[in-house]
């Protein structure tokens, strides 16, 4: 019998099926491209002026996995979305993208159909201006659907990112960022976690970690707490870096730095219990100090978490071609 779900959607379970759904859709645009390029290099021609028979551009998209993204991982992405940010008459940047990108690829998927099918078929009729017909769409409709889901897709993760910013205090996105950040969003990244934080946090993965390891900390997790203000202490010490345009500060930095070795000296003093009994955790962090939200609300009791999900595998080897 299915568990009957507890807690609503949070924002780490958006996270993690937007970019599995970002992930399988790199594969399918990833393997489009290569298709195109070796019959444009086999023809001698510019990929603009390839024109290929129905039967070598079926072979162009895969019309199952398409189908798969589309109600695995992308259907699951606009329920929670349109759960978390969609309201009467309101939505977000974010939830018309994914929106968008879903009414996309299910109009790709019908095209790769009429493609595969029932071009086939006027051929074999010998009913030729029904089968030139479809090539004639094809040929213009492929390209420009691939490369639009892709170009949403981009635009989709940074309103994200930007919707990520006032709820990054929130310490389920917190603990999990640092628990799972790097599986979940390091293909999506050049530089996996690290970058993700650079975009949501003023001071990147050294402000995470330290909100984490608070986070860990006040609900007894001393182990992780140790470890993630030892992280945040790292990262603090390696300064900005070169790619970094945000508010974060270097006098920020050395802040971030001397908390999280405060909070070392603080936890390893005292037992998992003692950190959930102590009034003097909060009380011990300074007046401007990097805290989190431990009484952060839910963002919707109407839509299952992860775990009420059917537990679908979504992960994939790092990929070389990512969203950044």
């Amino acid at each position: 019998m299915k568990r009957r779900p507890v807690f609503g959607a949070t924002t780490w379970d958006l996270i993690e099926v937007f970019f599995a759904a970002q992930r399988q859709y790199q594969r399918v645009y990833s393997n489009y491209e290569t298709r195109v390029l070796a019959h444009a290099e086999q023809q001698a021609v510019d990929r603009h002026q390839l024109r290929l028979e129905a039967e070598e551009v079926s072979k162009l998209l895969d019309f199952r996995s398409l189908g798969e993204l589309r109600n695995g991982p992308l259907q699951r992405t606009k329920e929670i979305s349109h759960a978390l940010f969609r309201s009467e008459g309101r939505t977000q940047k974010f939830d018309r993208y994914v929106s968008e990108i879903y009414h996309e690829l299910s109009i790709l998927r019908e095209e790769q159909y009429k493609v595969s099918t029932f071009a086939d078929a006027y051929k074999r009729e010998n009913e030729l201006a029904a089968y030139e017909s479809i090539l004639d769409e094809v040929h213009e409709d492929f390209p420009r659907r691939v490369h639009n889901i892709w170009g949403l897709f981009q635009k989709a993760q940074l309103s994200l990112e930007i919707l990520l910013r006032p709820l990054s205090r929130d310490p389920i996105y917190l603990r999990s960022l640092y628990l799972f950040g790097d599986r979940v969003l390091g293909y999506a990244y050049r530089l996996g976690r690290r970058a993700h934080c650079w975009r949501v946090f003023d001071h990147g993965q050294a402000e995470a970690s330290l909100l984490a390891a608070r986070s860990f900390a006040r609900s007894g997790f001393k182990e992780q707490a140790l470890e993630a203000a030892a992280e945040a202490k790292t990262e603090a010490e390696r300064g900005l870096p070169k790619f970094h345009d945000g508010a974060g500060t270097a006098e920020g930095l050395a802040q971030i730095a001397a908390e999280a070795a405060d909070l070392v000296e603080f936890v390893s003093a005292r037992s998992p219990a003692e950190l959930v009994e102590s009034s003097e955790l909060r009380a011990s962090f300074p007046a401007n100090a990097f805290v989190g939200d431990d009484a952060a609300p839910g963002l919707s009791e109407d839509f299952p978490s992860s775990e009420d999900l059917e537990a679908d595998d979504f992960s994939a080897e790092t990929s070389d071609v990512g969203f950044v």
